[in-house]
């Protein structure tokens, strides 16, 4: 079948639509000129203006009313995250001086043991001694006879019975003083544990109390994660807490986008007023966008025609190649926000002139699908590299912008093959495009079943009418570069068969690893058909998804590249939303790195009965 053949008959150019060219040129500024054009006096444009204000602030302080059950929730959880790390804190302190006082009573009891007792039984015995001494002091008559030599005998011994008397009085208080200096800090040790103690029961008083009020909050919004919090202390992982919303508030949606709306028509309202000026703005910033350099004219007036396109767009799309000369007038942290897509492609050096303008900066991407191409060799980068003394590890080829800000980013997880994992910051690990085999695909062979399973199919009328399922549709070769002609053939009988299904054109898109492959797809594809290298297809996706492998049978340089990291293999699976088909070599391919790991995900397919038979291996 020939391309033209494949071609939606139905499918015509877009019609003009019903507006006159006139109307069609006169568009925002034809409109600011009628504003322009109208007379206000004073008190009419203040009171213009002052409604619009009214309006808008009336329409934010009813979302803010409905949201204050949210807001009480944040407040209760940091309130009773500060009380779990006083309450954790206290009972440490309690431990500690529980241990003390433990130690305390501990030797107390053993200087009662080892020293307060044998100082007690030597005061007691000396005490005895002196007393039998005095009992035994000779008489008049006694020292009368001995010439008082038996007084001098009894005075020497009294001497040394006094002096160990008095050592061991001595000992006896130094041992008593201990005693009571133990009991002391044993009374002061007990009364500052009951305090502690009296404490922590006050903190966990006030953690119950916030309990019950965080809990009948959380049912009232049914923040189902936070109940599992309270009751576990832990939030929980997979699909448990990733396809649950943070809470569910009645009427706040739709009161968040009537504040939206509001502040579109307070945009409007000061257009209608400042026309004049708003005009003159715009017609400057348009001549700056397009390259336009003017001398003499001041930072402030640049700046107001910015802040007055950014009012009426408030998001600029833009390419880092193009980004230094339309947006070379503003200078440091002058873009509020800089939001960075596919920032997993972008090399850093790419992105430093746009986040030295921004304030703020937030990079979307994943570092598990393509990495930036880097057109400098490898030589000359490393020649650059030592020439200036960096480190290899801010080489471009092994870092992307996504990766570094990932690196900078506090809250997130490591995730890759088990073999690679690299910390990513924030993962959105609930995936939403594909149907179940691409994702189980891109799971295992990227994220080792980090990701959660989010899609919600399409209803029965928006469904793809292909019914072959997802699967391998085997084509077997010769090839001519990297370009295989029964790939070819089998691509062309797969298209005619979803034709025949009635799959539109539109819903297909065909993808290749290899440029050649991309090359020779120009000749066999209708014009309307999405088609391209995998490098080219990241940020699309269709319904229906073929991957024409390629690669060349001779030499087997090229197919080990496709498999020599799961970055290309998950790109391709994942612009499919309902069905991926892979027209290649399955008996040559399975034997390789990665598809070896997911032919289970991918079964033979066979084409319907009316379409040619396939090429067999």
């Amino acid at each position: 079948m020939e391309a033209e053949e494949l071609d939606d008959d139905q499918e015509e150019e877009d019609e003009p639509g019903e507006d006159s060219p006139e109307q069609a040129r006169r568009g925002f500024l034809g409109w600011l000129g009628t504003q322009a054009d109208i007379s206000r006096t004073s008190a009419q444009r203040l009171s213009t203006w002052q409604q619009a204000v009214a309006d808008y602030q009336a329409a934010k302080a009813h979302a803010e009313r409905l949201s204050a059950d949210a807001q009480r929730i944040n407040d209760h959880l940091q309130a009773v995250s500060a009380l779990r790390a006083q309450i954790a804190e206290q009972e440490d302190a309690l431990k500690r001086l529980t241990h003390t006082i433990k130690e305390t009573d501990a030797r107390i009891a053993q200087l009662d043991e080892r020293e307060f007792k044998p100082a007690h039984d030597a005061l007691q015995h000396s005490l005895n001694e002196v007393q039998q001494h005095l009992a035994a002091k000779p008489g008049f008559f006694a020292n009368l006879l001995s010439l008082w030599g038996e007084q001098r005998r009894w005075n020497a011994v009294q001497g040394v019975i006094r002096s160990r008397h008095t050592l061991a009085e001595e000992s006896f208080e130094q041992v008593k003083r201990s005693a009571a200096r133990l009991t002391g800090e044993s009374k002061a040790l007990n009364h500052l544990s009951t305090e502690h103690q009296q404490a922590l029961s006050g903190l966990r008083e006030r953690q119950r109390q916030q309990i019950e009020q965080i809990t009948a909050l959380a049912k009232a919004c049914k923040a189902e994660h936070l109940l599992a919090w309270l009751r576990h202390g832990i939030i929980g992982r997979g699909e448990a807490i990733e396809l649950i919303e943070p809470w569910s508030i009645k009427g706040w949606r739709q009161a968040r986008a009537r504040v939206f709306i509001q502040a579109l028509k307070l945009h409007q309202c000061f257009f209608e007023l400042e026309a004049k000026r708003v005009r003159a703005n715009l017609y400057f910033i348009n001549r700056v966008l397009q390259g336009g350099r003017f001398q003499g004219v001041s930072r402030a007036a640049i700046r107001s025609s910015w802040a007055s396109l950014f009012m009426l767009v408030p998001v600029l799309s833009s390419t880092f190649a193009s980004f230094a000369r339309s947006f070379g007038s503003l200078g440091v942290g002058e873009i509020g926000w800089l939001l960075v897509d596919e920032a997993g492609q972008a090399t850093p050096q790419g992105a430093v002139g746009a986040l030295w303008r921004a304030r703020r900066a937030v990079l979307v991407g994943d570092p598990l699908q393509l990495k930036p191409i880097v057109t400098v060799s490898e030589a000359v980068l490393e020649h650059m590299r030592t020439r200036y003394g960096v480190d290899e590890y801010w080489m471009p080829t092994r870092q992307s912008a996504q990766t570094l800000a990932d690196e900078a980013t506090r809250w997130g997880r490591m995730m890759g093959p088990p073999q690679a994992k690299r910390w990513v910051g924030l993962p959105l690990v609930v995936h939403r495009r594909c149907d179940r085999p691409m994702y189980a695909l891109a799971n295992r062979i990227a994220y080792d079943g980090a990701m959660v399973f989010g899609t919600v199919p399409p209803s029965p009328a928006k469904e793809t009418p292909a019914s072959l399922a997802t699967g391998w549709v085997q084509a077997h070769g010769p090839s001519s570069g990297n370009w295989v002609a029964a790939e070819g053939d089998a691509l062309m009988r797969l298209l005619a068969m979803l034709r025949q299904d009635g799959v539109k054109i539109a819903d297909i898109a065909v993808v290749t690893p290899f440029q050649a492959v991309r090359d020779r797809l120009k000749e066999l594809l209708p014009r309307k058909m999405l088609y391209g290298t995998i490098h080219t297809m990241q940020g699309k996706e269709a319904p229906v998804v073929i991957m024409v492998l390629g690669g060349s049978s001779e030499n087997a340089g090229a197919r080990d590249w496709v498999v020599s990291e799961p970055n290309l293999l998950n790109v391709a699976a994942t612009r499919a939303k309902r069905r991926l088909y892979v027209i290649g070599d399955r008996n040559d391919w399975q034997k390789r790195a990665l598809f070896c790991d997911v032919m289970t995900l991918l079964p033979r397919q066979a084409l319907a009965p009316g379409c040619p038979s396939e090429t067999n291996a």
